[in-house]
């Protein structure tokens, strides 16, 4: 009876919740004047060649959006440890950055929600507790995972590492290939395709949802739910897209309860079942909601890391045209070339902490409270670390110590699988084409967050030889 009542308690407050936000959103829409103020300007106002000042650094203009790789290096140099007008603390040396992600004790890495919009009369704990009180009702994700702090933090890696380990990723990469293959022969023959739309989203997010046990036709949706909800981090989203992203959110995770539900009614061997025997383990002390959240992050993640990489690998191969011969002619160096993508076009450029308790960093004072940005794009540039950090090279000996992935106890779980997904779609593709040229503009989407090429129109020749070795 209390699970009934949590349920239905569960789903009148989501769904009245979810009515208020599209009743506010539809209020907004009709509001001129309110869009226009919610909505911050995009400047396509040309980058220094040599930014020097602080001023220089507008992290929430589209210029910065589409390179904002000499910004970082200004930063690295002259100001480690940088305020933004909104009160968060950028860190951009690799140094410092790896030396917070050690540190738990003093940097947090729950409340990531409350972090980008928080106002300056609120506290991140006091947001921070609204949000697990909403958590804790089923209506939002928990903090799991890579939001989760310690002891949780473990035995969410360790559920979640049973069923992304390296050898059952290396287990798929026979299913990885043939739906590979499937996309690639929908467009093959037509000499052109839209990178993005066709290949990028399309591979990864498939493969997650197989993995979950999930119906395959749920694609479009979820990547529906998964943009939306990235778009909340953007940094640059109005009231209006928030609330509307808000309402999706909640739609969202009243489908990975539905899904873990059925799982638990249809017991079954996948990485949802890996949850439900968790959730059912009276030793484990995972929680539906930890189980339902760790779902909702995994296929946020899958939705977005491995596609984004795709793309930038890519368009990284064209604009460097003598790599893209080496990787040719040589197969072996894909591997080198894909940790090269990570470091130099980080599909996050950055994740939150904040300070538990007052710290120190390059004497600023960092107060209780504080948030802070661990920029890993910026840190994968750092010259202190990487010998000519702006060029591709395939020689790189330290080419895998990118921060992409995080560092320390919440490296990314689900690494292996992005690598497997990348290297066999840029094998496929490079083997059954050539002299591929962008056909249009590829801008990145405007997000502090997310470095994501919103398109990729390409043309190319097809190998000929391929095409009988493929049909055969």
């Amino acid at each position: 009876m209390p699970n009934i009542l949590y349920h239905s308690r569960r789903l009148l407050l989501s769904y009245l919740i979810e009515a208020l936000l599209r009743h506010m959103h539809w209020r907004k829409k009709r509001s001129q004047a309110d869009v226009k103020s919610a909505v911050i300007p995009l400047s396509d106002a040309q980058i220094p060649e040599h930014p020097k000042t602080p001023e220089d650094f507008r992290p929430l203009e589209n210029a910065c959006f589409q390179n904002p790789y000499r910004f970082y290096k200004m930063l690295r140099e002259e100001y480690p440890v940088y305020r933004l007008q909104n009160g968060i603390y950028c860190l951009s040396r690799y140094d410092d950055i790896a030396a917070v992600c050690r540190d738990t004790e003093v940097f947090s890495s729950t409340h990531q929600g409350a972090i980008v919009g928080l106002k300056p009369h609120q506290t991140i704990l006091e947001e921070g507790r609204k949000q697990d009180r909403l958590a804790a009702l089923g209506l939002t994700p928990c903090d799991v995972l890579a939001v989760a702090d310690q002891p949780q933090h473990s035995n969410d890696r360790k559920v979640g590492h049973k069923g992304l380990n390296s050898r059952f990723v290396k287990s798929l990469e026979g299913e990885i290939e043939s739906a590979c293959s499937e996309l690639i022969d929908k467009f093959i023959d037509s000499g052109e395709v839209e990178f993005m739309q066709q290949v990028a989203w399309q591979l990864p997010m498939q493969i997650i949802i197989k993995l979950l046990g999930f119906p395959v036709a749920d694609y479009q949706k979820i990547k529906y739910w998964c943009m939306h909800t990235i778009s909340t981090q953007s940094g640059v989203s109005s009231s209006l897209e928030i609330a509307k992203s808000r309402a999706e959110i909640l739609v969202f995770v009243r489908y990975c309860w539905r899904q873990l539900a059925i799982a638990k009614r249809h017991p079954r061997n996948d990485l949802c079942g890996v949850f439900v025997s968790a959730v059912l383990d009276p030793e484990n002390p995972m929680t539906d909601q930890q189980a339902v959240s760790s779902i909702f992050q995994l296929l946020v993640a899958g939705s977005d890391s491995s596609a984004t990489s795709m793309g930038n690998a890519i368009k990284l191969l064209i604009e460097n045209p003598e790599i893209q011969a080496e990787v040719r002619a040589d197969m072996t160096k894909l591997d080198s070339f894909i940790e090269e993508v990570f470091r130099l076009e980080a599909a996050f450029q950055g994740h939150f902490r904040w300070t538990k308790i007052d710290t120190e960093l390059h004497d600023v004072v960092l107060p209780a409270g504080s948030r802070v940005f661990l920029m890993w794009a910026a840190a994968n540039r750092d010259e202190t670390v990487f010998e000519n950090p702006d060029s591709v090279d395939l020689n790189r000996p330290n080419g895998k110590k990118h921060l992409t992935f995080g560092h320390g106890i919440h490296a990314c779980i689900g690494r292996e699988l992005a690598r497997s997904e990348i290297r066999i779609v840029l094998r496929a593709f490079l083997l059954r084409t050539k002299n591929i040229r962008m056909s249009g503009d590829a801008p990145f989407v405007a997000s502090m967050f997310a470095h994501t090429l919103q398109r990729l129109p390409l043309r190319f020749e097809v190998i000929e030889d391929s095409i009988s070795e493929h049909a055969a």
